[in-house]
């Protein structure tokens, strides 16, 4: 656990600042300037990406992308 948060308290001022200069550089876009909708539009698209990192992960340690429950859906 140290460590994972010592990683990211290293990682995450710089990463979040590279966002802002790349999607709100003018400053005119903050997040406090968002409605409602546009945070969880916003994080369901943080999400997907998250998805296909993991599935790329996973068929990367794996060779396969399938999880248990499509397994049992083709042995069925």
């Amino acid at each position: 656990m140290k460590d994972a948060l010592k990683e990211f308290q290293l990682k995450a001022q710089e990463k979040f600042l590279a966002g802002i200069k790349e999607h709100n550089a003018n400053g005119d876009k903050g997040i406090m300037e968002m409605e409602l909708r546009q945070h969880i539009d916003s994080a369901k698209d943080e999400v997907m990406d998250l998805w296909f990192y993991l599935c790329g992960m996973q068929e990367w340690l794996t060779g396969d992308i399938r999880d248990s429950i499509d397994e049992q859906k083709i042995s069925s």
